[in-house]
């Protein structure tokens, strides 16, 4: 029986998570080889890109095809009346890829560009140079583009360029964007809902203008924190479209039956065993606003809070996967867990939960 052949709509690689796809990408683009990371809109491929150039300390120049001409990208030539030659005139980031390591990023590789950006893509993928001019031994290329069930404008690559890439295709992660939106200032009810209600939530494009997606639900987040509330749900609903505003604002409701101030002050006892407050989406909500508030306290919590929110871990119900996602968030907003780490009673709650990861693999 015949193997089905490989193509881009059948790729070799398996999706992968931002958080895995980065130090992967990051190893293979300094041995000097080339990757195209393909995705949905919106799923993260330039933050990926611009995080990428930080970390390897890089310049990023960052070129979006479909919107440049090829002559800003490859340069234009002129006539040396003297020499009767053409002599090449090229943009400014080619000088700075060439005399300097630089991260060059080709965005919207396959976004409906023509053969001549092609042209130029070979040259700057394959031999790392435009033209004459030869790119520093240590500046790498980084490609991007969308999935074919976008229904995005898409043009096939030729097989040619496509052969001098190493691929990997970025999937919609919803945990690993959670972790990633607390560290990014994210709102926490946005974050919430996305943590409980997952991947469906994050990201579906269903051909409407707006429609949700890691990069719409960051721009619904900074309109949520500055809407009055009149206005929230439309401004919302602008971003991620009417549908999904409506279930956030469902999971809102739910989200403001958490009484942070008599949490964190007066130690009030939870139990999310019975009735109502034993919904998960109720534990989610819990767990991202008395993280969110105690992140708020500014500066160093004193004991009486700390020791609030040792108790608020203990809660009945609350389970060592919510003990963990609190911790994680707290410790994206703020850089650390600050005062807990010298509280005795803290210190027995993270010996527990090591205990208990630990007979998990043994």
């Amino acid at each position: 029986m015949n193997a089905k052949p490989r193509t881009l709509e059948n790729p070799v690689v398996e999706g992968l998570p931002y958080e895995s796809l980065l130090p992967l990408v990051g190893s293979i683009l300094t041995t000097g080889t080339s990757v195209l990371l393909r995705g949905h809109p919106g799923v993260g491929k330039s933050a990926l890109a611009a995080e990428l150039a930080d970390r390897l300390g890089l310049p990023l120049v960052d070129i979006r095809l479909a919107q440049r001409d090829p002559a800003d990208i490859g340069g234009v030539y002129f006539p040396d009346r003297e020499r009767r030659v053409l002599d090449l005139y090229p943009p400014d980031w080619v000088k700075a890829a060439c005399d300097a390591p630089t991260f060059i990023f080709l965005d919207e590789l396959n976004a409906a560009v023509t053969r001549l950006h092609q042209s130029v893509a070979y040259q700057i993928v394959l031999e790392h140079r435009i033209g004459p001019f030869k790119f520093h031994p240590e500046t790498v290329v980084l490609a991007a583009g969308n999935l074919e069930e976008d229904n995005a404008i898409v043009t096939t690559l030729s097989s040619a360029l496509c052969n001098r890439f190493a691929h990997f295709i970025l999937r919609v992660d919803a945990p690993g964007w959670v972790r990633w939106g607390a560290a990014a200032g994210v709102d926490p009810r946005v974050l919430a809902y996305i943590g409980f209600s997952g991947e469906e939530a994050l990201y579906c494009n269903d051909g409407a203008l707006a429609f949700p997606s890691p990069r719409s639900w960051e721009l619904a987040s900074r309109v949520l924190g500055v809407l009055p509330d009149e206005d929230a749900k439309r401004g919302v609903a602008a971003c991620v479209g009417p549908a999904e505003a409506e279930k956030l604002f469902s999971f809102l409701r739910i989200y403001g039956r958490v009484d942070t101030g008599a949490i964190l002050k007066k130690g009030k006892a939870m139990d999310f065993t019975r009735g109502k407050d034993a919904d998960p989406s109720f534990i989610y909500a819990a767990v991202f606003a008395v993280a969110a508030a105690l992140c708020r306290q500014g500066g160093e919590p004193g004991e009486v809070v700390l020791e609030n929110v040792v108790k608020f871990l203990r809660s009945p119900g609350l389970d060592p996967e919510y003990v963990m996602l609190f911790l994680r968030h707290v410790k994206a907003r703020t850089g650390g867990l600050g005062g807990l780490k010298g509280l005795a009673s803290f210190r027995a709650l993270a010996g527990e939960l090591v205990d208990l990861r630990r007979g998990m693999y043994e």
